[in-house]
Formats: C-alpha cells, sequence, structure tokens
C-alpha cells in the first residue's frame, strides 16, 4: 500500500483536533442562489490519508453546498494538476471516503430499497416497509451522507494560524509544513 493510501486517525494528533475547532462552526451557504442558502456545520473526517498536508472539501450531489473536509496526502492529485502527481488523483480515492464518512458519521439511505432516509416518513413507506423506513423517529440529518448520485470535491486551503507551504502542484489548497504531519 503506497503513502497515498495509507491511514491515521487524526484524534491522535493536536494539529488535528485543533483544525477540527477551526472547521467545525456554523456557516452559511448556497449552491446557486442566495435564496436558496442553507446553514449548516462543515465537519473533519477523522482519518487522516498518507501524510495529511493538503486538505480537501468534498460533497455529496444530494447534499452540497454541506461539505466535509478530508485531510489527504500532499501526493494527492486533484484536478487539473493530477498529471504531475505522484500519488493517485482524489477521484480514486473518493469510493474509500465516502465509506469512511458514513462510518463516521452515518448513512443516510435506507440499507434494504437506498431510499433516503433525510426524507420523511410519509414519503419513504411509499417504496419500502422494512423497519429502517417505517421508524417515525429514523429521519436523517446532516452530517449523515447521502452520497446517492455521487460526489464533488476540489482542494481547499488551511485556515490562517496554521503553518503552511505553497503545494507544488497547485495554486489553490497549499500544504501543512512538514513538521506538522503525521509521519514528520
Amino acid at each position: 500500500m503506497g503513502e497515498g493510501f495509507r491511514r491515521h486517525n487524526g484524534d491522535d494528533y493536536a494539529v488535528h483536533s485543533r483544525l477540527r475547532r477551526v472547521i467545525e462552526k456554523r456557516e452559511r451557504s448556497w449552491l446557486w442562489v442566495p435564496e436558496h442558502a442553507i446553514t449548516f456545520v462543515p465537519r473533519l473526517l477523522t482519518a487522516i490519508y498518507g501524510d495529511g498536508r493538503a486538505l480537501f472539501a468534498i460533497a455529496t450531489i444530494n447534499q452540497r453546498p454541506a461539505y466535509w473536509v478530508i485531510r489527504g496526502c500532499s501526493t494527492w492529485g486533484c484536478d487539473f494538476d493530477r498529471e504531475d502527481a505522484t500519488g493517485p488523483d482524489f477521484g480514486e480515492m473518493s469510493d474509500d471516503i465516502m465509506t469512511e464518512l458514513e462510518e463516521q458519521f452515518g448513512r443516510g439511505r435506507c440499507g434494504y430499497s437506498g431510499n433516503s432516509l433525510f426524507q420523511g416518513r410519509k414519503q419513504r413507506i411509499q417504496n419500502c416497509q422494512c423497519d429502517e423506513c417505517t421508524d417515525r423517529y429514523n429521519t436523517a440529518r446532516w452530517p449523515m451522507v447521502n452520497n446517492e448520485g455521487g460526489c464533488s470535491w476540489s482542494r481547499i486551503d488551511w485556515p490562517k494560524g496554521f503553518p503552511t507551504r505553497p503545494n507544488p502542484l497547485s495554486p489553490r489548497g497549499n500544504l501543512l509544513a512538514a513538521e506538522d504531519c503525521p509521519n514528520g
């Protein structure tokens, strides 16, 4: 297994706890127009991939503009920079990352029918009569994952106050200084 695939537990690192405190704050955002703005708290995945120096935002198509933040390897490619990267493209990792998000935050789809558990009970029982869909208290809420339809992602910069270096692969998405990494 290559460096870009190796996974660490972020709870073991002080910088990860500090990042969580900075990232996980209420924000208001919209996808297309301000009239459809939502208020949510971005969530940081506990898993750190590879050296954890790069930050990425990932959102499911069904839950945009709400997103999760991922600490990925500095060798990973993303979008136009993927040909210069020595590690895999973020897209190659997206299925594994979605699985990690579901394990940490819960799955917002019925395991039997695939119904969205974000819908109300009335809509769910039209297609499925399983315990998960008929339970009136079983309505999913953010940050549970509804990944039907895929996801989108991008590089993001580390927040102010973290020691960073420019990313040689991209002008967007600086890198955490090496001394603050799981391997450093």
